[in-house]
C-alpha cells in the first residue's frame, strides 16, 4: 500500500513539473513583456495611452497567473494579444519600444502554436 502511495506522489509532482515546462517558453515571453511594456509606460502621453498599457500588463498578468497553475486560458491569451496590438496600434512609441513590443507580440504567438 505504502509503495502505491508512493508511486501516486511520484507520479502526480511529475505531472506538475510537466506542465510548468510546457509553459515555461510562454511565461518567459509574458515576462519579457511586461517588461518591455514597464520600459515604454514611462514613455506615455495622456491618460488613454497608460490606459491601454495597465490594460495590457493586467490581462498578462492574469494569463501568467493561469500558466503558473499548468492551464492555458485562451481567453486571457486573446486579450492580451488584442490589448498589445492595441498599444502599437495607437500609442506614441519610440522606434525601439515598438519594436520590442512588435517582437513580443509575435513571440507570444509563436509560442502558442509551438504549444
Amino acid at each position: 500500500m505504502k509503495a502505491v502511495i508512493l508511486l501516486f506522489c511520484l507520479t502526480a509532482l511529475s505531472f506538475g513539473s510537466d506542465h510548468s515546462r510546457d509553459f515555461a517558453e510562454m511565461r518567459d515571453v509574458v515576462d519579457r513583456t511586461q517588461n518591455d511594456l514597464k520600459a515604454a509606460s514611462g514613455l506615455e502621453h495622456g491618460d488613454k495611452q497608460r490606459a491601454r498599457v495597465q490594460h495590457a500588463q493586467d490581462d498578462l498578468s492574469k494569463l501568467d497567473r493561469k500558466l503558473v497553475k499548468g492551464k492555458f486560458d485562451s481567453s486571457a491569451y486573446k486579450q492580451s494579444l488584442g490589448a498589445l496590438k492595441s498599444i502599437l496600434d495607437h500609442n506614441t512609441l519610440p522606434g525601439s519600444g515598438r519594436d520590442a513590443l512588435m517582437r513580443d507580440l509575435s513571440d507570444l504567438q509563436a509560442s502558442r502554436e509551438r504549444r
